[in-house]
């Protein structure tokens, strides 16, 4: 969540305030999930799911803030895979150890 805040467009603050992290535990597995979600009021005047939009952007023209671009949450989770996949193997091999 760390990077992809970093990453996540800054104007107004609105989209990195709405991020959050939720993890779920369950007999079947463990979930995590990070997540962005501001709706706004498109030129139409029906709602719309900013987060996604700005999200989904093939670039942004002129940021406001250096370093800050669309995909902001698909390629931190992208770029780190192996590292989280490792996390995950360790965090297995730990618990059958015991």
């Amino acid at each position: 969540m760390r990077i992809s805040r970093e990453e996540a467009p800054l104007d107004k603050g609105t989209l990195r305030e709405t991020s959050g992290k939720r993890v779920t535990v369950s007999p079947t597995g463990v979930t995590g999930e990070v997540y962005y979600s501001v709706n706004e009021r498109g030129s139409s005047g029906d709602r719309v799911n900013y987060a996604l939009i700005v999200h989904e952007m093939d670039t942004f023209k002129n940021p406001t803030t250096p370093g800050t671009k669309p995909k902001y949450l698909e390629d931190p989770l992208t770029q780190n895979a192996s590292k989280y996949q490792r996390m995950i193997a360790d965090a297995i091999r730990k618990g059958l150890a015991e």
